[in-house]
């Protein structure tokens, strides 16, 4: 386990960072990093960059996330969740009259492409620094909604004044605005009592290594870990011949044409893995079109042919 992604399932408590430091005492390891926080509140699917892993972290980051949440309405949270200041909204009476068709019609507003606000305690960086240190520090910061899509938002049951919820959205969404949104358009006021993180893109928290009372159980990872290549098998995956390997290391450009690619054709301006001959990670490379005043190997580089330039090198030694 040198270079590669550690699938955790991080229980309630410890911060990602919390994390990462486990990992790196189990696994002697320096260089780890997250790819995507969990509040302390949430549990679930964290996944960690080990050594070269961690420069995969720009291509994983953005991966759609699916979630199961408890929201409890009728007070809303300074925070969004119930680690903040909770401010009663609506009577006992008022959130058990809601009933599941008209919560899941005012869900629908939220389904979707949709425009959110962060939470104000949040790690979303402004000018460098958190927005959770403006809030603590009470100093007000203009936030811009950004426009995240919710693929699916489902009411799995509604046990007054606890809503359990199923969403899949898109990387950058936050859950906890979509409850806080949620119980304002319902006029009870809303915020997440519980979050649990199941999948991000294709990795499943179910293959998840485990945090025991002794720390991150990583003796025998199993399904947990994923090679440098594994953690991009749902990429296209171009085969570069060895005379090229060399090159591609050192970033240049070389010509598609002839490569063995996984599932062609190349698409102009899209990311994909080149692999060596015995399938380990080489690069990510952009496919170019080549205006025809390009170095490219393995071609003359003309006018119009496809050219994989790599936009980030790997050492899966």
């Amino acid at each position: 386990m040198n270079h590669g992604i550690l699938l955790v399932d991080k229980p309630l408590g410890p911060t990602s960072h919390d994390i990462v430091e486990m990992a790196r005492h189990a696994l002697g390891v320096r260089q780890i990093g997250h790819m995507g926080t969990l509040d302390p509140l949430a549990t679930g699917l964290l996944l960690l960059g080990v050594g070269e892993g961690a420069k995969l972290t720009p291509f994983l980051s953005d991966l759609d996330k699916t979630y199961e949440c408890v929201a409890r309405l009728g007070a809303r949270s300074s925070t969004y969740d119930a680690m903040g200041t909770i401010e009663a909204v609506a009577d006992p009476a008022t959130v058990a009259g809601l009933d599941c068709g008209r919560i899941d019609e005012t869900a629908s507003r939220f389904r979707g492409t949709i425009e959110q606000l962060p939470p104000a305690f949040s790690a979303l960086k402004i000018a460098g620094r958190p927005m959770y240190d403006y809030a603590r520090r009470g100093e007000k910061v203009l936030v811009r909604p950004r426009r995240v899509r919710v693929h699916s938002l489902d009411i799995v049951a509604y046990n007054p004044p606890d809503l359990v919820l199923h969403m899949c959205v898109s990387g950058g969404t936050y859950v906890r605005s979509i409850v806080h949104d949620l119980g304002e358009a319902l006029a009870v006021g809303g915020h997440v009592i519980q979050l649990r993180r199941t999948r991000i893109g294709p990795f499943d928290v179910a293959d998840a290594v485990q945090i025991t009372a002794h720390g991150l159980d990583a003796d025998n990872p199993g399904k947990a870990w994923r090679s440098l290549a594994d953690a991009l098998g749902h990429w296209t995956r171009v085969k570069v011949p060895d005379d090229l390997v060399g090159a591609v290391r050192n970033g240049a450009a070389i010509a598609a044409a002839g490569l063995v690619v996984s599932q062609p054709p190349l698409e102009a301006d899209h990311l994909y893995a080149l692999l060596d001959s015995r399938s380990r990670l080489l690069a990510v490379a952009r496919c170019l079109v080549s205006r025809g005043d390009m170095t490219v190997l393995g071609s003359s580089g003309r006018r119009g042919d496809p050219v994989l330039k790599p936009v980030r090198g790997f050492h899966d030694e």
